[in-house]
């Protein structure tokens, strides 16, 4: 059986790894052989004095224009679902995730466009009013020039759950001209390897200015050499994961930080007419099943109006059903034993209950875990075990349902919306005042567009200097012009 090498790391061509470890997947009669560098602190220190001096030499002196070209150039690679790259992920990912092949197919499609020229041009617009501050100093409306510097090293630590999120924390940080260290998880390692290997295509020594590097998280000595060397940290996990990493990172160094949090959606007794409720199912299915509620901007509870042509109660069962179908078309990936006796615990609580009120209802896959839907007459707030498993809320009145907020602002994220456009800022207004920071449609919640602001806040202006030259200091200098009158 032909065997195919696959780099799970990706390293500048001045630097020689000597020690790997190798693990083997089988494909649909095709063998692949996934190759990981065993690392010490002291390679880690190595390859950062590598990529600083790549930055130096080659990326800090392209055009913000120019680094955006480049991009589009690899994006458009990927944009070709025959192009060789393209297809070892679509073949692998699922294989090392256990997400459903078509699932990753179509996500991976969808993804990858986000990239492309124009859409990285509206993000940069986005954050800045002329982008060429990024390359030079530009007059201020106020009066005066400005200038933004980009941190000179970022340190990246990705969770793998969602594949392909390292991607636009990467393209983040050459868009401000930062040689980076990609940390990937071992549940998830090949998508930013194989995207460098499509950079290097277009231009290497842009992309000898990334190293994507898999090590087992918690390593100290990896993890602090990484921390150190970085001038901004970014970072993606567990709260735990978060928590660690802001105690190792200096005060002085800047840390962005995406930790746990819920989103949810809403759905208005306009759309559960005859015209729009099955359509409404269907998407909002889709929300919940695209990588397993992994992704933070899936939902985990869902809020029904009453008075629709369906009530709350048939609404939870049509999506119950809806999951089901889901399940069949593209299948839950497998879970470890931790997680399905996290959803067992979470039907046996919420049965009981149903036991002893008829406020409370479960609908469940038969024989295992693949999907859940808890009703709840009574509203409340609640995360879900994930993984399929979501929480569908009656209310009265949608514009009620912040009161149940409040000790949760912290962790909101995401609310999909299937409401009257008449209602569509007041709930923006009460929400956002709650802590929800983006709304979508529903069947876009997992889709989140260039330039959205993350968790609530910026993307590129967390980790820039601004440098401002003052307008009194222009004027003054013009005493020294020998050619002054």
């Amino acid at each position: 059986m032909e065997t195919e090498l696959i780099e799970a790391y990706y390293v500048p061509e001045s630097i020689k790894l000597t020690d790997f470890r190798q693990e083997s997947i089988q494909v649909k009669g095709r063998k692949y052989t996934v190759k990981y560098p065993e690392l010490t602190a002291e390679h880690i220190e190595e390859i950062g004095a590598s990529l600083q001096a790549n930055r130096k030499d080659y990326l800090a002196q392209l055009t913000t224009n120019e680094v955006v070209d480049k991009i589009d150039q690899a994006i458009q690679l990927w944009l070709n679902p025959n192009y060789r790259l393209r297809r070892i992920a679509d073949a692998l990912i699922p294989a090392v995730t256990g997400y459903d092949q078509d699932m990753v197919r179509l996500e991976l499609k969808r993804y990858m466009r986000t990239f492309r020229k124009k859409e990285l041009l509206r993000f940069l617009d986005e954050e800045f009013d002329q982008p060429a501050i990024l390359d030079d100093f530009r007059p201020r409306k106020s009066g005066g020039m400005s200038r933004a510097y980009g941190p000179n090293t970022i340190f990246h630590l990705f969770s793998g759950n969602v594949p392909g999120v390292q991607l636009w924390s990467l393209i983040m940080g050459l868009l401000l001209k930062s040689a980076a260290i990609g940390k990937t998880s071992y549940s998830e390692p090949l998508l930013p390897a194989l995207f460098l290997q499509s950079l290097k295509e277009v231009d290497e020594r842009l992309a000898d200015a990334i190293a994507i590097l898999p090590w087992k998280g918690g390593t100290e000595s990896l993890d602090n050499m990484a921390v150190n060397w970085g001038e901004a940290v970014i970072v993606y996990g567990s709260n735990k994961t978060v928590a660690e990493i802001r105690k190792k990172t200096p005060i002085h160094k800047k840390l962005l930080s995406y930790g746990h949090k819920i989103s949810f959606a809403m759905i208005g007794k306009e759309a559960l007419t005859a015209d729009h409720y099955s359509d409404t199912l269907h998407k909002l299915a889709e929300d919940i099943s695209i990588y397993d509620q992994q992704s933070c901007l899936s939902p985990q509870c869902v809020y029904v109006e009453q008075d629709g042509v369906v009530s709350p109660k048939q609404f939870a069962q049509g999506l119950a059903a809806e999951l089901s179908r889901y399940h069949k078309k593209r299948p839950r990936a497998k879970l470890t034993g931790e997680e399905a006796m996290s959803i067992q615990n979470f039907r046996n609580e919420h049965s009981l209950k149903s036991l002893q009120s008829q406020k409370t209802a479960v609908y469940s896959s038969k024989d295992d875990t693949a999907w859940t839907v808890i009703y709840h007459e009574e509203p409340s707030f609640s995360g879900s075990p994930l993984n399929r498993s979501v929480h569908v809320y009656a209310v009265d009145r949608l514009e009620e349902v912040a009161d149940h907020f409040q000790q949760w602002e912290s962790y909101l994220q995401s609310c999909g919306l299937a409401v009257e456009p008449a209602r569509l800022f007041s709930l923006a207004n009460i929400l956002g005042a709650a802590g929800v920071n983006r709304f979508s449609p529903i069947g876009e919640m997992n889709r989140a567009k260039p330039g959205w602001h993350h968790d609530g806040g910026f993307n590129l202006m967390e980790l820039v200097r601004m440098v401002d030259l003052e307008r009194d200091l222009e004027y003054g200098l013009e005493k020294y012009d020998s050619d002054v009158e």
